[in-house]
């Protein structure tokens, strides 16, 4: 028996509905202000990895890189965000919102570089390669971070619950929201 389409003529603009949390402005801005921290912090690291020869820890940190920059459009969209999935979802999203298939290409491309990190089966020009892949997200990223959300239609039950499962509300999503980021320990070590 199939169940009718919850919300079959929504369209929703790039915010999409959101759960009931009190956010600034839309978005907790330590959380996204250390998840962008976190990013070029992983980028960096990636490069001195891939200079000492570490290609496991090289592509796992490619791969963070452009992670925590799906995050920080999640942040500042309200999205959910916790785990590999939603990170699929986000990027799928972005995509569609805004027509640039690239970035699914690309996030698709660096779950190779994650996938490395268990198996070991990148070599160092592949490696290379995959951290340039994540330098081009996280640039197409940053492009859209500053960029007005656009209308979004789900045109079918897949887009749907893609819509459901990064806005509905989530208690995990909650503590975020609550969370001091001056108890958090820094993302570079103090000097």
């Amino acid at each position: 028996m199939c169940l009718p389409w919850p919300h079959s003529n929504a369209t929703y603009i790039g915010t999409l509905p959101s759960p009931p949390i009190e956010l600034t402005n839309g978005h907790s801005p330590g959380i996204l202000s250390r998840y962008l921290q976190m990013s070029s912090k992983y980028f960096r690291q990636a490069r001195e990895e891939l200079g000492k020869e570490d290609l496991s820890q090289a592509s796992e940190k490619a791969w963070g890189a452009a992670a925590v920059a799906l995050k920080a459009i999640a942040v500042i969209r309200g999205w959910n965000h916790k785990s590999h999935p939603l990170l699929r979802d986000i990027a799928t999203h972005i995509y569609m919102e805004f027509g640039r298939p690239r970035i699914l290409e690309l996030f698709d491309l660096l779950e190779w570089a994650h996938f490395n990190y268990y198996e070991h089966r990148l070599d160092h020009d592949d490696v290379q390669l995959r951290i340039a892949q994540s330098r081009e997200l996280i640039g197409l990223l940053e492009e859209i971070k500053n960029s007005p959300p656009r209308r979004f239609t789900p045109a079918n039950r897949e887009q749907e619950r893609r819509v459901q499962r990064l806005t509905q509300y989530q208690p995990d999503r909650a503590v975020d929201a609550a969370l001091d980021i001056a108890t958090l320990p820094p993302v570079e070590p103090e000097k």
